[in-house]
């Protein structure tokens, strides 16, 4: 079988699960998707990222020094890029900036599970896929 890396893009909305609970389904898929794929990410969607995680209402779930200490380690795996093309197709016009790194990164896929991004699949070509669909049609397990 010919193995051939993905370019992926994760959307705030499928990570927070796996930084919260790094011992469910989300944070194995993410991190099998790290080593086995091209993981992007740009400077928009990393401080989106960031100012999600440090909310206060995660508290409960988290510490604070553990989502920054998972917000460091993401930043390190993943391969940080610019962004070019301005897009504004999305009904929800924060969710724009996950589309311009996909189209940026020349990404193969979008993981999400913003109801506004999955309506858009696929998007110029990128599959715009949930956590599950990503888990059996990009990394091949149940």
């Amino acid at each position: 079988m010919s193995y051939v890396r993905k370019r992926v893009v994760f959307d705030t909305s499928s990570l927070i699960p796996a930084c919260l609970h790094p011992e469910r389904e989300p944070a194995h898929i993410f991190r099998r998707a790290i080593l086995e794929h091209d993981v992007f990410c740009s400077a928009a969607t990393f401080h989106e990222l960031a100012s999600v995680l440090t909310r206060e209402k995660f508290n409960t779930w988290r510490p604070l020094e553990h989502r920054l200490l998972w917000l460091r380690l993401f930043r390190d795996s993943v391969i940080f890029i610019e962004t070019t093309t301005p897009v504004t197709e999305c009904r929800d016009p924060k969710d724009n900036l996950f589309l311009e790194l996909a189209i940026a990164a020349v990404a193969n896929v979008l993981v999400s599970s913003d109801v506004h991004l999955l309506e858009m699949h696929p998007f110029r070509g990128v599959q715009i896929l949930q956590l599950t669909d990503f888990k059996q049609q990009i990394l091949g397990y149940e």
